[in-house]
């Protein structure tokens, strides 16, 4: 009998090595894959569920990849798919989250969590704090800020609960959408010291700058310390999300940024978050998988000249 955990996720190929023949053992390699299939932080924040489903998907992809000279599995272990979807609330999905996360950082490990809702943030950067001793940074890849008010925990407003309870220091959203962000929120961007933004609008329609220049500048404000990567699918335009959108950026400018920010060498963990693949139709789903799965990778070689 198979012992791999994962063995239901790929198919082995005669002859070939692919990433999920590959994988390292639980501690002896420094990413681990973790998926948290759950959308009740979704649901809670008014949004279409569905994220809950994605990680299986995306894992099913990447393992599937084949091992060669620029993909290596051994950097890469297993960490499982935590089924959440039967949780009580929003704030057992975070325990849950920073249960099976705070061990590995806190070992130096770094976490690529497939989710679930944007609600994980709070977990991860909890951890990462603990880890760190201190408060760390994020940098979110998203239309949306998700600083609402403190009403409860949903997906919504991990970054002002990380901010509120010490966890969050800088704070830097790439991407925010002018036309998504109600006044509060902005109020909340514009006055807490330390958060900064560049808006989709600013590149992308009015050519005040460029994509190139705002990540340069979102990664240069984050990387002074550790920092949390937060890509939300909500802004890759036709990807199949909680908060679809036709008008975005795609998914290869999504995995620049995971490579650049991998050669960092200061993220904590990478959190790649609303993906929905039951809204692509059946044949697209396979493709976003994909694209998904890549991006962790990518993330990963931007790393490899650092001496982990």
């Amino acid at each position: 009998m198979d012992a791999k955990p994962w063995s239901h996720l790929y198919s082995p190929r005669a002859g070939e090595q692919r990433l999920g023949d590959a994988l390292a053992p639980l501690g002896q390699a420094p990413f681990v894959l973790l998926g948290a299939a759950e959308d009740l932080g979704v649901r809670a924040n008014g949004g279409r569920p569905g994220a809950a489903e994605s990680p299986e998907g995306v894992f099913r992809a990447l393992l599937n990849i084949p091992c060669n000279g620029w993909v290596r599995g051994g950097e890469l272990s297993w960490g499982g798919i935590l089924d959440l979807r039967s949780a009580a609330s929003v704030e057992a999905v975070d325990e849950a989250v920073h249960a099976a996360v705070a061990p590995w950082m806190k070992a130096g490990l770094v976490p690529l969590v497939v989710g679930g809702g944007h609600n994980n943030a709070y977990p991860l950067l909890r951890a990462a704090s603990e880890a760190a001793g201190a408060p760390v940074n994020a940098l979110n890849l998203d239309p949306h800020p998700d600083v609402r008010a403190l009403e409860g925990r949903h997906s919504g407003n991990g970054f002002s609960y990380a901010r509120e309870h010490g966890l969050l220091d800088r704070y830097a959203v790439l991407g925010l959408s002018e036309y998504a962000v109600n006044s509060a929120s902005l109020d909340r961007l514009n006055t807490t010291p330390g958060w900064t933004y560049e808006t989709l609008e600013s590149w992308a329609v009015r050519g005040e700058t460029s994509w190139e220049s705002a990540m340069d500048r979102m990664l240069g404000h984050v990387q002074k310390g550790r920092f949390g990567l937060e890509i939300d699918v909500d802004g890759i335009t036709g990807a199949p999300s909680s908060a679809q959108t036709a008008s975005g950026w795609t998914w290869l400018q999504a995995r620049e940024l995971a490579y650049r920010a991998g050669q960092t060498g200061q993220v904590s963990y990478l959190h790649l978050t609303e993906l929905a693949l039951n809204y692509a139709s059946e044949g697209e789903r396979p493709g976003q998988a994909k694209a998904a799965a890549m991006l962790l990778l990518d993330f990963v070689r931007g790393t490899q000249s650092l001496p982990w």
